[in-house]
């Protein structure tokens, strides 16, 4: 067999080099996509806790032989939340609160975008 001519090596590492560079970014592009799908799986929870809490509250306050555990769970938590909006000071606090929020969000959705955007040429 011998040893391959340097010409030979250097056209085999020449077909090579772009496939290894196309490698480097799938696996740049992976990493990123697994990040948003914890990010997204971890907002499921929440979301799911959520509809939980408020199906067994429906329940509680649906069911007339509940009647006790509607007033001692069901009502103290829906005025508690009602609170927040009841008065106008409170409300401009949390409008104020979800705006940030809001805003904070689609910065981060912005220079996400702008850190997985690839560089030109």
């Amino acid at each position: 067999m011998g040893i391959p001519y340097s010409k030979q090596i250097n056209t085999a590492f020449d077909q090579v080099t772009p496939l290894v560079q196309t490698g480097f970014r799938v696996l740049d592009t992976i990493k990123n996509v697994s990040i948003l799908v914890a990010v997204i799986q971890a907002l499921n929870v929440l979301l799911l806790w959520l509809i939980l809490l408020s199906l067994l509250g429906l329940l509680i306050t649906v069911n007339p032989d509940l009647e006790a555990e509607r007033q001692a769970v069901v009502t103290p938590v829906v005025e508690w939340i009602a609170s927040w909006v009841k008065h106008r000071h409170d409300r401009k606090w949390l409008e104020m609160l979800g705006f940030v929020v809001f805003l904070g969000l689609m910065f981060g959705a912005w220079m996400g975008i702008l850190v997985t955007r690839e560089a030109p040429g």
